[in-house]
């Protein structure tokens, strides 16, 4: 018997991260919401029905940062999971086109004429990231100690995240 999440009332979703590095930096977005610390992520977002991983990316990326890039491959699947709520995390590996410089964009779920969420935009070294408020924190710790191979891991599955 198949299970309905319609009836479940499970929020189920794949998000999609994007690791873009130029000259040993990875490029990350500030986020601020409500009732919340500030905290740093990889570009990225919500899956659409019917999108690609590689097109959501891209989309996120564009929408974010107002840059482009190629998908060059998977780097890291993770899962969130907390009481009605289940994510998938798929974080990719883009390729920059062109040599643009990256601006804040905007999150399109955002209702105008409030808050915007997305604060900041910035390339932040290997060094600096130990000290950055990147999250996922399992995300944070396969980026360090991967930085070193150019972030080309061996086993992508990272795990699953009860929180």
């Amino acid at each position: 018997m198949g299970k309905d999440r319609a009836v479940s009332g499970m929020d189920f979703g794949v998000r999609v991260a994007a690791v873009i590095e130029r000259e040993g930096a990875l490029l990350l977005v500030r986020h601020q919401k409500p009732d919340r610390d500030p905290y740093w992520v990889l570009p990225g977002g919500r899956l659409e029905p019917g999108e690609t991983i590689p097109e959501c990316a891209g989309r996120e990326l564009a929408e974010e940062t107002g840059l482009t890039a190629d998908f060059s491959g998977v780097l890291y699947v993770s899962e969130f999971m907390r009481e009605g709520r289940h994510t998938i995390d798929v974080v990719v590996r883009m390729d920059l086109q062109g040599d643009g410089e990256a601006s804040l964009g905007s999150d399109p779920e955002v209702a105008p004429g409030t808050e915007p969420t997305l604060t900041e935009v910035r390339w932040v070294s290997v060094d600096e990231l130990p000290e950055i408020e990147l999250l996922p924190a399992s995300i944070k710790g396969r980026l360090l100690r991967d930085a070193g191979d150019g972030w080309n891991p061996e086993n992508v599955y990272v795990g699953s995240i009860d929180g």
